[in-house]
């Protein structure tokens, strides 16, 4: 959740209604922790919010200059509120202190220190735009928000689901790349670790040896066929460094067999790919299929990263 904090403190904000005046902000009561805290509506929560809990929130924000640095309304893209867990404060007088002040329905005005926020909770340097003595002025919309004992109530039954569909999928693999191999009249058999390795077309060029960068064009599958990701999809060529764990085992085995120009259809168990816990759109024990074509072997072409 501190990412998000940090997000919201590099764009800025007009706060309607808050200018210098006396005590630095007229109509905010200057808090024993060294920031300034506005009600400006009180919603129809009942119970302060504490350490633990998720809340739903609109907000903009400024700097004691009215400089405009994020407005919720404008550069939000979702649409959707943000979504802030709170924890125990970093410092006296803190963001996480300052939201604890307010009720589900509630908003808010608080101003908090500059050299505070940089220092404490960020612990990067202050950016040039900003004032190290100044402020960053937030108004706070809080939507909705859940106790710390719901979020564990939802986080347990999500983790009692995803542990059910981890184990649907663990249990399901085997058969899966079963009816594949069968459906797509696969004979060939695998290799000691449980490769599929179908070459397509042999290259004429030199063998790929541990550590050749090489230029790969590739195409990644669901057994349903459904594409994950393909070098296409991609501005710049995929180079890698061949043999070096930069990519999944079945890589790694695949490329140390083949030569320059070879085409080749890898099937890989998920054991050799990303295992229980998948990736992306990529589910947890999914077998895959990949398409490669080995376009060069350039040693003086750096691998991505």
């Amino acid at each position: 959740m501190r990412k998000l904090i940090l997000q919201l403190t590099s764009a800025a904000v007009l706060l309607a209604g808050c200018k210098s005046g006396n005590s630095r902000f007229p109509g905010y009561e200057e808090m024993p922790n060294g920031y300034y805290f506005k009600m400006e509506k009180t919603g129809s929560g009942n119970t302060p919010l504490s350490s633990g809990d998720v809340v739903f929130l609109k907000h903009i924000i400024a700097t004691d200059h009215d400089s405009v640095l994020f407005d919720y309304s404008k550069d939000n893209k979702s649409g959707q509120p943000f979504v802030v867990q709170l924890s125990k404060s970093a410092y006296k007088g803190d963001f996480f202190e300052a939201l604890m002040q307010m009720k589900t329905g509630d908003s808010a005005s608080f101003a908090l220190r500059v050299d505070s926020f940089f220092s404490k909770f960020n612990h990067k340097p202050i950016p040039k735009f900003l004032d190290s003595t100044g402020y960053l002025l937030y108004h706070v919309k809080i939507d909705s928000s859940y106790t710390a004992a719901k979020v564990a109530e939802i986080e347990k039954k999500r983790d009692i689901t995803r542990q059910a569909f981890t184990e649907k999928a663990r249990l399901a693999e085997d058969s899966t790349l079963k009816k594949y191999l069968a459906d797509n009249h696969i004979t060939e058999k695998p290799t000691e670790t449980g490769l599929y390795l179908i070459i397509k077309e042999k290259g004429k060029g030199k063998k790929v040896m541990k550590g050749d960068p090489v230029e790969v064009k590739y195409k990644g599958m669901l057994m349903n066929g459904q594409v994950f990701d393909a070098s296409d999809k991609h501005p710049e060529a995929f180079v890698v460094a061949a043999g070096t764990q930069q990519v999944i085992p079945a890589w790694d085995e695949a490329l140390l067999t083949l030569t320059e120009g070879s085409k080749a259809m890898v099937i890989s168990p998920s054991k050799l790919a990303y295992g229980p816990n998948g990736s992306g759109p990529i589910p947890p024990y999914a077998p895959l299929v990949f398409e490669l074509e080995i376009i060069k072997i350039n040693p003086a072409t750096k691998p991505n990263k």
